[in-house]
C-alpha cells in the first residue's frame, strides 16, 4: 500500500480495516489491538504477542496494519518491530488528549519523532478528540512530520439522553475537519459518532481538498539535531552540544542521570558494553530527562540499547564498530550518528 501520493478514508469493521482512495479502490488491512499492559511484559514479549496478532490478521488478508489508539510509545514501538517481522506496513494512531499527552504521559510529538524514523506508513491521533481538539494536537506534530498524517476525530459528545446521537451533525463535522486538512492530514479515519452520512461528507471534503498551495513550516534539520524520549522532544543546535562524561550502566547510575540535568548538559553519553548494560539502562531510562547518545564497541550491545530505548537517540561515531555496520544499525533503529 503506497499512501505517499494519495488520500484515504479509513473505516474499521471488527478487526479489519478498509482504506478507500479517491478513485474508489479499497485497500484491506488489519486493526491491531495494542492494549497490552507493557508494565507486565518485557519489550521482547510485547513484540512476540503483537507479532502473533499481526500474523493472524495477515492470514485473513490484511495488506497493512493499523495500530489504533496506541496508548504509549512503548506499545507503538513494539508494533513497529512486530510488523517488521511479518514484513507488513504499519499505520499508528496515538490515543491522546488535546494537549498531545497519552494515558501513560507520553508526548505525541516526541512519539512521532521516534516512530517516523522506523519506517511507518503514516502517523496520527485518535482517542476521544473532536475535530477541533485533533487540530490542536496536529499543531504540535506538523513541525516534525516527514510522513503522512492521520486524524480520527469523533463526532463530538454523545447526547446524554440519546447516546447514539452525537452533537456534531454530518455537515457541521465535515466543515470542522477542514483545519485538519490545512495542516497536511491526508487520511481520515472513522471514530465514535461517525455515521454513514458523516462518512460520505467527510470523504467529499477529504477527496476534493486542494493541497497545491499548502506550505507547512517544518523544523530545520540542517542546523538542528532533533531527538526525543517518550515524554519530550529536543531541538538542539549542532554548534553548541555539551555531552556528559561517559556514564557507565550500573544499578546506581540514577544519581548521575539526575545530576546531568541539574548541571545543564545537553546530551547524556551512555556507555553500553553488553546486552546486560542495555537492560540496566532500560530500568533507569525514566530518570533520563535529557536526550541520549549511546557509545558502544559491540554491535549486539548497541542494538539491544537502541531496541529498548523509547525515543530517538544518537550513536557515537567514535564507537569501535565498522562504519558501514554503524550506518546499518542507525538506519534500522532510526538513530542519528554524531
Amino acid at each position: 500500500m503506497d499512501i505517499s501520493d494519495s488520500r484515504y478514508f479509513i473505516t474499521i469493521n471488527d478487526s479489519m480495516v478498509t482504506a478507500v482512495s479517491p478513485d474508489g479502490n479499497a485497500h484491506i488491512g488489519g486493526c491491531l489491538d495494542t492494549d497490552i499492559p507493557f508494565e507486565k511484559h518485557s519489550f521482547t514479549e510485547l513484540i512476540a504477542m503483537m507479532r502473533e496478532r499481526i500474523a493472524s490478521l495477515v492470514n485473513r488478508g490484511a495488506g497493512y496494519i493499523l495500530a489504533d489508539s496506541c496508548k504509549s510509545l512503548r506499545q507503538a514501538r513494539a508494533a513497529v518491530f512486530a510488523c517488521r517481522k511479518e514484513k507488513v506496513g504499519l499505520i499508528i494512531c496515538l490515543d491522546c488528549d488535546e494537549d498531545g499527552e497519552t494515558p501513560y504521559g507520553d508526548n505525541a510529538a516526541a512519539c512521532l519523532i521516534a516512530l517516523q524514523e522506523l519506517g511507518l506508513l503514516a502517523f496520527g491521533v485518535s482517542g476521544e478528540l473532536t475535530p477541533g481538539q485533533c487540530t490542536k494536537v496536529l499543531d504540535l506534530l506538523v513541525p516534525f512530520a516527514k510522513i503522512p498524517l492521520v486524524a480520527a476525530p469523533t463526532a463530538g459528545e454523545p447526547n446524554p439522553l440519546i447516546p447514539e446521537l452525537y452533537d456534531l451533525a454530518p455537515q457541521k463535522m465535515a466543515d470542522s475537519v477542514l483545519p485538519l486538512l490545512d495542516r497536511g492530514v491526508t487520511m481520515l479515519a472513522e471514530n465514535d459518532g461517525v455515521t454513514e452520512q458523516h462518512a460520505a461528507l467527510l470523504k467529499r471534503e477529504l477527496f476534493s481538498y486542494d493541497a497545491s498551495g499548502l506550505r507547512l513550516e517544518r523544523e530545520d534539520e540542517e542546523d538542528n539535531i532533533i531527538l526525543s524520549n517518550n515524554r519530550d522532544f529536543f531541538v538542539i543546535n549542532d554548534e553548541r552540544l555539551e555531552f556528559t562524561e561517559p556514564i557507565l550502566c550500573s544499578q546506581d547510575m540514577a544519581d548521575k542521570l539526575i545530576a546531568a540535568e541539574e548541571e545543564s548538559y545537553d546530551v547524556l553519553l551512555i556507555r553500553i558494553e553488553s546486552a546486560d548494560d542495555a537492560l540496566v539502562f532500560e530500568d533507569n531510562a525514566h530518570l533520563a530527562a535529557l536526550p541520549v547518545m549511546f557509545s558502544a564497541d559491540n554491535e549486539i550491545a548497541l542494538k539491544a540499547a537502541l531496541m529498548l530505548y523509547d525515543g530517538r537517540a544518537m550513536i557515537d561515531s567514535e564507537s569501535a564498530i565498522k562504519e558501514d555496520a554503524l550506518g546499518k544499525i542507525a538506519a534500522k533503529y532510526g538513530s542519528l550518528i554524531y
